[in-house]
């Protein structure tokens, strides 16, 4: 863009307003807004709007997103001036953090001065979400709650194995850590650490974004993403391999999306996805990026925004239309840049000078001066190049990507088909691309099609529709294809230009949770079937259980019995579908298990006379029934438990009792006098099960 259009971008909306001097703060910072007088002792600023830093000015100003004006600013003293200034803010709560001194202060929107600061050391996240606070210290691994106001601990604190990952706050206030050392995510609230979930393998890169709310952990090692729903349930998505080659880091991930759908962006590649945390379904282009330095991508309404810190400019790429916009400039010049959204609007801000930019759904945007409260303008730009400009390295796996003319001159042959994106259908794949630009133009075909696939059409004119669609693969494969423009040159010979290679992608999507998940006691364990999810032919199942008896088991049909549970009691079980996309939401069943009766022959009861007591304690127990010179009748056995030892003499001693139903009365009996399979001193195992164990409360939640 020349320097003329960006001046024409912002000259509509020069900010026009009269500065008032404000109230100066405890901590010797001025207040100047638009619009309140010297004597007020309240200001009022709007409430769609973000306060943003300039840290060579030693200021954090308040802007009006709708208007792109400022209206608040606060001055801070000498001492803060040139540091690096991050602004944490959720509601009222702003905390303004010195990344240099570690230093965190409160401002208070409405009087705007500091109400409270506290040292709480450097290299410390400082959140704020959904009304809570909290404090991350990733070298240490401690986490701790704090007072938004008062900034002091609020509750214990706990520790976790650093390093930490970037942590995040969901909708709920509660505080969710990534663990890289054990692969796993972590949530803490109530000044107490939750059950941690396990995301991927030890060591692997982890990156969390709150997604509307919920944790999406994406696993650079692994190409995964879980997404853990405010209800419990879980989806793990399978992503394309390129997101291995991420670099260090792995994919830059926002910290935190308005939406369902995160933005991903592979360095290495230039692969950008956009993922769906409801339905776990993605597309991936791959895109020709200049080799400049990027910040993760926002993501607002169906435009994704890619901030370019070397252009000092953002990235926009529309998802819906598969094509790149003109970029929006915030510098013009290589600058820092700190992008969010938030309320519905997507702010970029240099906080190392003036400028900063203001985007709404509709991709509008102004321009903000925050030295001048005026709309940002200025003689020295430059032209911010457009992904494609021949900068970018070339896609691994691919020849290197085509620079599409801007405009084609007459007779040139015409540019390589750019943007193809491959989305994952059940059973097909969907090639997106972007046109070439050109004469002779005949049509498209799509390349690298393997055997056993099909696609259609067999070729796309070239007015478009732009689309193919392939059938067939198998889930457990990725495929790569390229779009080919076909044309004749000056000599009418056809001739072909080949895009780059599309990211891998397979023919399948994670499936829906099965159904009808029951589970039943049997005399060989607990027997659990369920219904398969639509399209679930090639897949496996992650079943788990939670009870007295705790597992998990791979099963490739939609039942199984399981032997290692033969223990009376309380269950949940789960399961889920897996397929090469990954694994789709648990169905639950809570359920209690009571193995069979089995009737087995009294012993050692010979004239003699067997007690049936209320608790398995012999020595102290009170008698409900007793059995009379009964040897060889077949009693009822419910279950086995381990109680308190007794001993008759030398040899009949143990601890074992056998829970029985005798004279229409339930009770226990010393193992010796009835005869269970194998050693009467130790459980027999299935048939017959173990009695649900005393004090047990049933699974954890």
């Amino acid at each position: 863009m020349r320097v003329g259009g960006l001046r024409a971008l912002f000259r509509r909306d020069r900010i026009t307003g009269q500065v008032a001097v404000g109230l100066v703060g405890v901590l010797g910072i001025a207040a100047a807004v638009y619009g309140v007088g010297v004597a007020s002792a309240t200001y009022r600023v709007s409430d769609v709007g973000a306060w943003l830093s300039a840290r060579s000015k030693g200021i954090v100003v308040h802007a009006n997103g709708l208007a792109g004006k400022v209206d608040g600013k606060t001055g801070v003293v000498a001492p803060m001036r040139g540091h690096n200034i991050k602004i944490v803010q959720d509601g009222s709560t702003v905390l303004i953090i010195d990344l240099d001194t570690g230093v965190v202060s409160r401002l208070d929107p409405s009087q705007l001065n500091i109400g409270q600061s506290r040292p709480l050391g450097k290299g410390i996240q400082i959140l704020a979400g959904a009304g809570k606070a909290y404090t991350v210290d990733s070298v240490k691994g401690v986490v701790q709650e704090i007072d938004p106001v008062a900034l002091g601990p609020v509750g214990p604190s706990a520790a976790l194995p650093p390093i930490l990952g970037q942590a995040g706050i969901d909708a709920k206030g509660t505080l969710w850590v990534p663990v890289s050392k054990n692969g796993e995510v972590s949530a803490f609230t109530g000044g107490r650490l939750q059950a941690p979930v396990k995301v991927g393998a030890s060591g692997d890169d982890l990156a969390l974004t709150i997604a509307a709310g919920d944790p999406v952990v994406t696993d650079s090692t692994a190409a995964t993403a879980t997404v853990i729903k405010s209800t419990g349930a879980r989806l793990t998505v399978g992503l394309p391999t390129t997101v291995r080659q991420g670099g260090r880091g792995g994919v830059l991930a926002p910290a935190h999306t308005e939406g369902k759908t995160v933005p991903l962006l592979v360095p290495g590649t230039g692969s950008l996805l956009t993922l769906d945390t409801d339905t776990g379904r993605y597309s991936s282009t791959r895109l020709a990026m200049p080799r400049h330095r990027y910040r993760p991508p926002q993501m607002l309404g169906a435009k994704v925004y890619i901030p370019d810190e070397t252009a000092g400019a953002l990235i926009v790429y529309d998802a819906a239309a598969n094509r790149f916009q003109q970029p929006i400039p915030v510098t013009g010049r290589p600058a820092p840049l700190d992008v969010f959204v938030r309320d519905g609007l997507l702010w970029a801000n240099d906080p190392s000078g003036p400028h900063a930019v203001v985007v709404d759904r509709q991709g509008a945007h102004k321009g903000i001066d925050k030295y001048k409260d005026r709309v940002a303008g200025g003689p020295k730009r430059t032209t911010i190049p457009l992904p494609g400009d021949g900068n970018a390295p070339p896609p691994r796996g691919g020849p290197p990507p085509s620079t599409p003319p801007s405009p084609p001159r007459s007779g040139e042959p015409p540019s390589a088909p750019s943007n193809v994106t491959v989305t994952p259908g059940s059973g097909t794949m969907r090639v997106d691309f972007q046109p070439s630009q050109g004469d002779g133009i005949v049509g498209y075909v799509l390349k690298d099609v393997a055997s056993g696939l099909s696609a259609a059409p067999a070729g796309v004119p070239g007015a478009g529709p732009y689309t193919f669609t392939v059938s067939g693969g198998d889930c457990g494969s990725e495929y790569r294809f390229r779009v080919a423009v076909r044309y004749k040159d000056d000599h009418g010979r056809t001739r072909e230009a080949l895009s780059a290679a599309s990211d891998p992608v397979r023919p399948c999507v994670t499936l829906g949770a099965p159904t009808a998940l029951t589970a039943t006691a049997v005399a060989s364990g607990a027997k659990v079937s369920w219904t398969a999810p639509p399209g679930a032919t090639a897949a496996s199942y992650k079943l788990t259980w939670d009870g007295p008896v705790k597992g998990s088991a791979t099963v490739t049909g939609t039942s199984t019995t399981l032997a290692s549970i033969g223990t009376n009691g309380p269950y949940t079980f789960k399961v889920a579908a897996v397929n090469g996309a990954g694994t789709g939401p648990a169905a639950t069943r809570d359920t209690k298990l009571t193995g069979p009766a089995i009737r087995y022959p009294v012993e050692r009861n010979e004239n003699s006379t067997g007690r049936v007591y209320d608790i398995p304690d012999a020595n102290t127990a009170k008698t409900i029934t007793t059995m009379q010179d009964n040897n060889g009748e077949k009693i009822v056995v419910n279950c086995q438990e381990k109680g308190v030892l007794y001993e008759r003499n030398a040899t009949l001693k143990g601890d074992m009792y056998a829970n029985v139903t005798y004279n229409g009365k339930t009770g226990y009996l010393i193992g010796y006098l009835v005869n269970t399979p194998g050693d009467w001193k130790s459980f027999a195992g299935l048939p017959l099960w173990k009695c649900e164990p005393a004090g047990y409360f049933g699974p954890a939640n």
